[in-house]
């Protein structure tokens, strides 16, 4: 079967890709060298192998991505983390109990079989017939529980959770080669990698099940009716891809090294991502020869520069090249596997009941309260939770943001941290100059910063769609997480002081900063509530439904994209100058990508549709932050959004709007007023007109209507 496994068909790819390598080597090697720090040196021996190294091992995991793509039309977010929690398990074995290496990484890679057996069984097969979309979402849920697995691991076990070490192995000989020191480690890599390869081609070529998968791979409907059992198909697929994941980051974890009591399965994620950005997430050898080729490319980068930021900025414009040139045949991938059915709209009063006294008086009644509530919260808990509340209105503008984007739009953005982290860093910068700037106008300036780079960030958008837009937004995150906010033209040490507004207001104390967070939300729902109901707002979920219809009405495509990226931009940028106000001293490593996935699954807890259910998502995702452990911060979550994608689709703010169509009908019933749209496929009959219709048959014509034809 194509892309799958090794044929004469798919063997160019491969070959080519050897061949970029050799060329490779040989410009590192013999060409003049190239220019580092202003001097002239050349690629050691050395960095090569250890690039091919890791680059195997990134391969592996590559493979493992792109079999899942195949067989569910997925991106499994958390392939990575499969791996690094059974990294944690089999080292603690090792360095707390002395269990024997090997006899730990078989409980490491058995723990990791299983537990990708548990999530295809518990979770993939329960959202088989959810939108592609929601499945996806739902891994990033997954990801979330196994990554708390892997903070508790340690946690429970190990006092010394921060410990950076690498794993005891009987291969710790040491040897010299191109000017960098390898162990027996290495070599143990260059030795399992192929066999490993060798076992899944023969796997997929040999026998019945590898037969079965490619079938699967290629067409699921058309193996079903071939009397192939897809279910279990999925299950093997889902194994295999956890046992390479847990390969990955076991074989890893002794030459890069170990951080207990942290997620390791991010950084690995993104990696192998790109690779099978590359293969089209279609072809393994493709994917494994694009993981050895970037990483290679990586470790010249890092040595060439002695910064590891540079090597994410290289991910993100490999997956931008590869995304724009492959776009039309990932577009045929993508369809069917972006829908958006599970975004369900928030429906309006009906016209019948918004006039009435009890709708009226409910509805200023509601906000009054709600507003009341706010405001004398402050004065009845101490001081410290009254920032806790602040900190978790500016997430909720962060989340009514990505509403607008991602709920709205149609564009899966994964990277929306980064743009609060843009705006949180400007403002800084300017709050902290020697003649620092008006509070409003910095926020203004950070609120326009972060449009301009959302815009920019849109521009894929034009062509890159669904999964593989969230991809993108992904290794932005990272790229300015780990290097675009490290630039000096960005950071700043200094304490922000926070000002007199209009030379009287004091907001320096933490009850004053909370009633203007408090504003600034509420100006974001009343701006977010008036965009949905303009024109502007229709054309959005117009072309989220149905973008080509939407065009044909004469919707502007382009300038509907790029609003919607600068509207939502302006808007998380402003909230990150809330926050840098709010801690008063920012530094760059506060906005890692990980945090990213974090904000969207609050968005989806909260209800993908509803700028309500952001708030109601915010107050979820960050409540449970500060009142539990991180380990049960992302146990909650992960959970949390299964649940509520598998009862409540549309999110906390389903629920809270099923409550008010209740009340709606109860208003209806007692004032006899009849609301269709609250009565769907139900009909009804009038029993005053039913009075009036006589008992007696209808009366019978003598002549019979004549048939005309045409």
């Amino acid at each position: 079967m194509r892309g799958v496994a090794l044929s004469r068909k798919n063997l160019g790819a491969p070959l080519a890709f050897l061949a970029g390598f050799v060329v490779v080597v040989l410009v590192g090697k013999g060409v003049n060298g190239f220019l580092i720090n202003g001097m002239k040196q050349v690629v050691p021996n050395g960095i090569l192998l250890q690039g091919i190294v890791l680059g195997a091992l990134n391969g592996l995991l590559a493979m493992g991505l792109v079999l899942i793509y195949r067989t569910n039309r997925i991106i499994n977010f958390a392939q990575g983390e499969l791996g690094a929690f059974s990294a944690t398990l089999a080292g603690e074995l090792v360095q707390r109990f002395h269990w024997p290496f090997y006899a730990a990484v078989v409980v490491g890679l058995l723990a990791a079989v299983g537990s990708s057996a548990l999530v295809e069984i518990a979770v993939i097969r329960r959202f088989a017939k959810a939108p592609r979309l929601i499945l996806t979402v739902a891994t990033i849920g997954v990801f979330q529980i196994f990554g708390a697995i892997e903070l508790a691991i340690p946690a429970l076990l190990n006092k010394d959770t921060k410990l950076r070490v690498g794993f005891q192995t009987p291969l710790s000989f040491k040897f010299q080669f191109g000017k960098v020191f390898f162990t027996g480690d290495h070599l143990e890599v260059l030795v399992v990698t192929p066999l490993v390869i060798l076992g899944l081609v023969w796997f997929l070529r040999n026998t019945g099940y590898g037969l079965a998968a490619r079938a699967a791979a290629e067409d699921g409907d058309r193996a079903r009716l071939l009397g192939i059992k897809v279910k279990r198909v999925s299950l093997i697929v889902w194994t295999i891809a956890g046992f390479l994941s847990a390969l990955t980051a076991i074989l890893q974890a002794p030459i890069t090294g170990f951080q207990f009591g942290a997620l390791g399965g991010f950084t690995l994620l993104l990696r192998a991502l790109t690779a099978g950005v590359i293969a089209r997430m279609e072809s393994l050898p493709i994917a494994f020869g694009a993981a050895v080729l970037l990483t290679t490319a990586q470790q010249t980068l890092f040595f060439g520069t002695g910064r590891t930021g540079p090597d994410n900025g290289l991910l993100l414009l490999v997956i931008i090249v590869a995304l724009l040139v492959q776009r039309r045949r990932l577009g045929r991938l993508e369809g069917g596997s972006s829908t958006w059915q599970a975004v369900q709209e928030v429906r309006p009063v009906p016209n019948e009941l918004r006039r009435l006294p009890e709708i009226r008086v409910a509805r200023w009644g509601l906000a009054a309260i709600g507003l009341g509530v706010l405001a004398v919260l402050p004065y009845v808990i101490p001081l410290s939770k009254a920032s806790l509340v602040s900190v978790i209105m500016i997430y909720a503008v962060v989340g009514v943001s990505l509403v607008i984007l991602t709920g709205w739009s149609g564009n899966v953005s994964l990277g929306q941290w980064a743009l609060v982290g843009l705006g949180a860093l400007i403002a800084s910068k300017m709050a902290t100059a020697a003649a620092p700037q008006d509070f409003f106008v910095i926020l203004l300036v950070s609120g326009l910063a972060g449009a301009l780079v959302a815009v920019v960030i849109g521009l894929p958008a034009l062509r890159i769609k669904g999964l593989f837009l969230g991809v993108t937004t992904l290794a932005f995150a990272l790229a300015a997480g780990g290097w675009f906010f490290s630039f000096k033209q960005l950071t700043s040490n200094a304490g922000i002081q926070r000002p007199l507004l209009f030379g009287s207001i004091n907001i320096s104390g933490e009850r004053a900063f909370y009633f203007l967070c408090l504003v600034f939300l509420v100006l974001a729902l009343l701006v977010a509530r008036n965009l949905r109901k303009s024109r502007f707002g229709r054309v959005l979920i117009a072309m989220r439904d149905n973008e080509k219809n939407a065009q044909a009405y004469g919707v502007p495509f382009v300038q509907t994209k790029l609003v919607a990226f600068a509207v939502s931009g302006f808007m998380a940028a402003l909230a990150g100058g809330l926050y840098a106000y709010h801690q008063q001293q920012i530094r760059a490593d506060r906005f890692p990508a990980d945090v990213s996935l974090l904000i969207f699954s609050m968005v989806v807890i909260g209800g993908m549709g509803s700028i309500g259910g952001a708030v109601l998502g915010a107050a979820f995702v960050r409540g449970t932050q500060y009142f539990l452990p991180a380990q049960w911060q992302l146990m909650v979550t992960g959970f949390g959004m299964l649940l509520l994608l598998w009862i409540f689709p549309g999110g906390l703010g389903q629920i809270m709007y099923a409550l008010r169509d209740r009340y709606l009908k109860w208003v209806a019933d007692r004032r006899g007023v009849l609301v269709p749209s609250l009565i769907a496929d139900k009909r009804v009959v009038d029993d005053e007109i039913l009075e009036h219709v006589e008992e007696e048959p209808p009366p019978i014509l003598d002549d019979e209507p004549e048939l005309v034809t045409t």
